[in-house]
């Protein structure tokens, strides 16, 4: 066998460097937690009484026309390999409609548009957990209750049963060592489990899942058609097939769409929500922005939001107690360990104090330069025709830090605006050549986002037909562009956007 020598140059990262980007990744809340780890860890290290950082005192101006930062103390991440990638926004929990597969279709609204970990919220308590808690009020029988909780415990995030009743016995037999029959459980999931709140819940399909709500509904003719077309067209209530529904049951378009309205308002996903919570303010109130940039007199004032983190130092306690084992006379063994011990609680602290500096200057650094890159758009309140094209590298490149590190910097960060709270991950974007230049892929979203919002629901544009009107507009992109744009916008196909 012949040997063959290579040479590889590897980077290794030193700890003081780890520590440095795990805390410009972090969040504000993330990078509490951090520090009280740390000062629990390390006795040397101590939160100052009542005293926050300064940060948020020191407020930068950034001017509106560009300008060279000094990038001459900005630290070197060049040992610092791989590139974080923003996480893709989340999906609203909503659907209007389902498609072919009984897959539940987003719904379209301007409030799509909300920011991803507001939508990501989830409450504290569980589903299954509150259904455990209703079953608790309910008077029923050992077994019966035995095997209601055993349900819900089977029942999967959406609240579905999707395991069959035959594979649910065989379990009880061999993990719980309980016997029981198909029939009796089928009994008390019907009875007891599928009669528990939100409606719907228990359900072994979309379709069941469905009919549970309408039967909970008031009998009217709207309701008692929405239930049949679900009951016996739920093909053709996937697929769309308005004409064919109309002719089915021997309905007008105007009664086929009061019962659409109706299955349009129904839960697909009852166990993807606590029931009790009210999720829109509960996720606002969790969002804490990162930094603050707003418009005065024409210039932009930038800040980094960390006046809440608190100041950590180095106790004045141990600093005393390692003069006076330094000016003993004893020479122990004992003495020296201790001696060693508080020099590198010491020294650890010094280095955990010098990584909040530096990740400050760096958050500091990157936001004047997006600030400044972003200037037209933040003075005109968010306008996005404003959103000029903007990569990782270029902020890079504007600041003196690696790719990586602006990375660190945008993921899961926000900003405090004078129109809102925005994601920092949202400010950068692909250019797109246009025959006056280039424009943010933003600003075609944006353009794409109207044009699907104010289009013949009766007769929705196609793929096809909606990169000819971007054209029209002066964007020129493709159909699969339109596509790929179409879906990051959480719009579904023409043919599912398709109303009577």
């Amino acid at each position: 066998m012949k040997q063959v020598t290579t040479i590889r140059q590897v980077a290794h990262l030193a700890p003081q460097q780890i520590l440095i980007a795990k805390m410009v990744q972090a969040t504000s809340d993330e990078l509490e937690q951090l520090i009280t780890a740390e000062t629990e860890k390390n006795l040397a290290l101590e939160i100052e009484d009542g005293a926050m950082s300064a940060g948020n005192a020191e407020v930068e101006e950034a001017d509106t026309d560009s300008r060279d930062i000094d990038q001459s103390d900005a630290p070197s991440d060049e040992d610092i390999e791989g590139e974080l990638s923003p996480s893709d926004d989340a999906k609203d929990d909503s659907y209007a409609m389902w498609d072919d597969d009984g897959e539940s279709q987003p719904a379209v609204s301007a409030d799509n548009a909300a920011y991803s970990p507001l939508l990501n919220y989830k409450s504290g308590t569980t589903f299954r957990e509150e259904l455990l808690e209703q079953l608790n009020e309910m008077e029923l029988s050992e077994e019966d209750a035995f095997l209601a909780r055993f349900l819900v415990d089977s029942l999967d995030d959406n609240g579905y049963l999707t395991r069959s009743l035959t594979d649910l016995v065989d379990d009880l037999a061999f993990t719980q060592m309980h016997d029981t029959t198909e029939d009796n459980l089928q009994r008390v999931l019907t009875e007891v489990v599928q009669m528990l709140e939100p409606t719907g819940i228990g359900a072994r399909n979309l379709r069941e899942c469905l009919l549970l709500q309408l039967q909970e509904k008031k009998a009217t003719p709207a309701v008692q058609l929405a239930y049949d077309i679900v009951d016996q067209a739920f093909e053709d209530l996937s697929a769309r097939r308005f004409e064919r529904m109309c002719t089915r049951f021997n309905v007008s378009t105007r009664q086929l769409s009061e019962a659409q309205r109706i299955i349009s308002h129904l839960d697909p996903k009852p166990g993807g929500q606590s029931a009790t919570a009210d999720l829109v303010d509960i996720r606002a109130s969790h969002i804490k922005p990162d930094f603050s940039i707003h418009a005065e007199d024409g210039e932009l004032v930038v800040s980094v939001n960390d006046a809440h983190i608190p100041t950590v130092r180095i106790s004045p306690d141990y600093q005393i107690m390692m003069e006076r084992i330094q000016q003993s006379a004893s020479k122990s063994e004992d003495s020296r360990q201790g001696l060693s011990m508080i020099r590198e609680s010491i020294t650890s602290g010094n280095q955990f104090i010098d990584a909040l500096r530096q990740r400050r200057e760096t958050l500091s650094r990157v936001i004047r330069v997006i600030a400044q890159m972003q200037s037209s758009y933040f003075l005109s309140g968010g306008n996005l025709d404003e959103l000029r094209p903007m990569v990782l590298q270029e902020v890079a490149d504007r600041s003196g830090y690696d790719v990586s590190t602006i990375s660190r910097v945008s993921n899961s960060k926000y900003i405090e605006t004078d129109f809102g709270i925005i994601p920092v991950k949202d400010l950068f974007s692909t250019a797109i050549q246009t025959e006056s230049g280039s424009i943010s892929n933003v600003a075609v979203q944006e353009a794409l986002r109207e044009l699907i919002e104010h289009e013949d629901k009766r007769a929705p544009l196609s793929d096809d037909a909606l990169s000819e009107q971007l054209k029209a507009k002066g964007y020129p992109v493709a159909r699969r562009t339109v596509a790929k744009y179409r879906e990051q916008l959480n719009f579904p196909s023409a043919r599912l956007r398709r109303e009577v």
